[in-house]
């Protein structure tokens, strides 16, 4: 919104340069260079320079009017060339460049009147070409040169910089020479034009380029137009070199004792000067963005915050871990404990002979010895031989607890129902503190990128000329990044390798820029870490035969990050309930796989929560397989899933076999990780198709010679092959093929 703004202040301010016999010579190349960058900026400088010249300079609108009749038919004649690729437009600057000098040679012989000479007038028809071709070669060809994109955008160790800044004080310079020319209430208008400059270029840019605009545009208006009042603008570029929040205090401090003291004699100025400084601090507060040091202050909170919150987690992970262990034995087995440990010190203890030395020096461990020793812990007994070499009476405590453990069960805390309520409780609550501990592990092992630059590169795009309508950093971590950029405007092809080039600078690796959608005139990006493999995918599944519905349900999902999950799930049972199991499980897994933390993690959460389905008797299956694009790598996960085949294109074939049982009964998730080459064939199915085959190995054989088809057809030859053969038995049947294909 700034450039813009900016661009009505060339507008209206440049065309009065016509005032000082110079007619179009500096308007025009500025005028052409805003609208090669973009044609609509017409419907900006046409009306605004158009209101100057009624304001101002009546006697050349005739001249203006004919000058924007003949810029937009020559911008629509070399549009028409372009599209036709016309030899005359394969030298752009040529044919614009002769556009300029017949304007201004026509526009001097117009108005003879003009009070510059013939020679004078040469060299300002030069000087329009020349200052064209600068904007344009030094802008223009040079940014868009993507081999340049990294040498412009880390300079001096990636402080802030913008290869267009000699253009800006350009034009900011010829604008206020063009406000030179105007007087309100006594106040030249070029002093007002030149502070706004120079805060907006000391506020945007490196403090040097303010001052080296500050000085140049002081000497022409000093020496030149004979301003005195000129110097004031040094002096807002110095204030507005020390970047504070109290720089507009300063400021206009500064001016007021110039105002009380009557040390000029021309206060309007200096009272300008202050409402320009304050309307000016609410426009850069809305529209210029955040300077790089802000960034780093907002990324050291962000760090010290997330930080906090681990640690928090942490604390919290090891107060569940004591309470499981505190509570791990239900209240009425601690008293048959505690009997049990009566039991033995009366026997053996009360009436032992060295029970004051052994009591002193085995205070503490009794307790524990004596549990063990109860609940027949061999590997704890094991560690006690100290113990038993000091007690003569160990054999006969030992016996003891074999007796006692024939009458009560102390090695299975939980043998009843209410205290396998207690158990299962527990082994919940630990699973959530290992899947805490496991979340901290995976969010802080992460290192973060530079978000500074990130940042910075949208700035860029648009000073590229770039539509960025929407911009988002999703994810910023080594090698998992994510962002999101919506760009109007533009093809996918000419922006891609841009975005490409600038974001392997940034980010020092190589990236994939993905078109996501494209809405109107619309694109939608992702820019991510390198996808090295796509992956061609189907699915198929057919219930059992005297069931409606099957227990089988299977899960495909894109994600956002590079990665693709597959999973099948095989509810216990027939019919509806087995379908509702396992399409349960599926919704667990689609929602934990949502947040920010590793497959494994989510899925030991997951495998923590089914951990109550061993109490109220359901189950089910979930074969789980990530696919990371970026690595290539493949991770299985499986808990009672079915096996699943890579057939490779050598003819060898690799069985992942799963070792694991359904969700909630083992502890442990069963994962194993493969790397994946390019005509990987994998086929995950439910127990109902491969498992369930008298002669299993024909039906490898008939799918290794079927590999060529697409995964559509083969889920299809697969289903039918596995209906129209000898079964051990009719089961719902579901089955995912997928191929892998190496990036080019």
């Amino acid at each position: 919104m700034l450039k813009k703004m900016n661009m009505i202040i060339v507008a209206f301010f440049l065309i009065l340069t016509v005032h000082g016999g110079y007619l179009f010579s500096l308007y025009l190349p500025v005028m052409l260079f805003y609208l090669f960058k973009d044609k609509r900026n017409m419907y900006y400088i046409y009306p605004v320079s158009l209101l100057s010249i009624l304001l101002f300079s009546k006697e050349f609108i005739i001249g203006y009017l004919v000058l924007i009749v003949l810029v937009t038919i020559f911008l629509f004649l070399f549009k028409m060339g372009v599209n036709k690729d016309n030899i005359l437009v394969t030298k752009p600057n040529i044919i614009i460049s002769a556009f300029i000098l017949v304007i201004n040679v026509v526009s001097f012989f117009l108005y003879p009147k003009s009070n510059i000479n013939i020679f004078g007038k040469l060299i300002f028809t030069l000087l329009s070409i020349l200052i064209y071709l600068f904007l344009d070669v030094y802008l223009y060809k040079l940014l868009k040169d993507i081999k340049n994109i990294k040498e412009r955008f880390f300079i001096n160790d990636n402080k802030s910089f913008h290869s267009y800044i000699y253009l800006e004080i350009l034009i900011c310079i010829l604008t206020t020479i063009g406000a030179t020319y105007i007087e309100v209430f006594n106040v030249n208008l070029s002093i007002i034009v030149g502070c706004y400059f120079a805060m907006y270029l000391s506020r945007k840019f490196k403090n040097i380029y303010s001052l080296l605009y500050s000085l140049v545009i002081v000497f022409l208006e000093y020496v030149f137009f004979k301003i005195d009042e000129s110097l004031i603008i040094i002096v807002v570029s110095g204030v507005y070199s020390v970047r504070s929040v109290y720089t507009i205090g300063i400021l206009n401090a500064f001016l007021a004792i110039i105002i009380f003291s009557n040390a000029t004699q021309n206060q309007a100025v200096y009272i300008s000067i202050m409402g320009l400084s304050i309307i000016f601090e609410v426009l850069s507060y809305i529209f210029i963005k955040v300077q790089p040091e802000d960034i780093d202050e907002y990324k050291e909170i962000h760090q010290t915050a997330q930080k906090s919150v681990n640690e928090e987690i942490l604390k919290f992970a090891g107060f569940l871990d004591r309470f499981v262990i505190g509570f791990q034995n239900p209240k009425g087995f601690n008293e048959k404990l505690s009997s049990g440990i009566k039991t033995i010190v009366d026997k053996h203890c009360k009436n032992c002979t060295n029970q004051k030395v052994c009591f002193s020096q085995n205070k503490s461990s009794l307790y524990p010895i004596f549990k063990d020793i109860l609940m027949m812990d061999e590997d704890a007994i094991y560690n006690y031989e100290d113990f038993a070499k000091t007690c003569y009476k160990y054999p006969s405590i030992l016996n003891t607890s074999k007796l006692l453990n024939e009458r009560i069960n102390y090695k299975d805390p939980n043998s009843d129902e209410k205290d396998a309520n207690n158990y299962i409780l527990l082994a919940q609550i630990s699973g959530v503190s290992n899947a805490l501990k496991n979340y901290v592990v995976d969010t802080t092992s992460k290192t973060e990128l530079n978000y500074q630059n990130l940042y910075k590169a949208k700035s860029y795009l648009i000073e590229l000329e770039y539509y960025v309508t929407y911009y988002e950093i999703a994810r910023c971590y080594e090698h998992d990044f994510l962002i999101k950029i919506g760009i109007k405007n533009t093809s996918f092809d000419k922006i891609k390798t841009i975005l490409t080039t600038l974001f392997e600078t940034i980010v020092e690796e190589e990236v994939s820029v993905e078109l996501i959608s494209e809405e109107n005139t619309t694109l939608y990006i992702h820019i991510m870490p390198k996808l090295i493999i796509d992956v061609i995918y189907a699915y198929g599944n057919i219930p059992a035969d005297s069931q409606t519905i099957s227990g089988d349900n299977y899960l495909v999902k894109e994600q956002d990050n590079g990665h693709i999950l597959f999973a099948i799930s095989d509810g216990m049972g027939k019919g509806y309930s087995a379908f509702y199991e396992s399409d349960m499980t599926l919704h667990l897994v689609e929602d934990i796989v949502h947040l920010n933390i590793e497959s494994s993690t989510a899925l030991e959460i997951l495998n923590t929560f089914y951990t109550v389905q061993d109490y109220l008797e359901r189950y089910a299956t979930l074969d789980f397989l990530d696919i990371n694009r970026h690595s290539g790598l493949a991770t299985f996960y499986k808990m009672g899933a079915n096996t699943t085949y890579i057939f490779k294109q050598n003819g060898n074939v690799e069985k992942i076999i799963n070792k694991s049982l359904p969700l909630g009964i083992d502890e442990e998730v069963d994962q194993k990780t493969y790397n994946l080459e390019d005509g990987d064939l994998i086929i995950m199915s439910s127990d109902g198709v491969l498992e369930n085959l008298i002669d299993n190995d024909q039906l490898e054989s008939f799918i290794q010679s079927s590999s060529n088809l697409l995964p559509q057809q083969l889920v299809y030859e697969i289903l039918n092959y596995t209906t129209t053969h000898d079964m051990k038995a009719k089961d719902d049947m579901t089955i995912i093929v997928l191929k892998i294909q190496k990036q080019k």
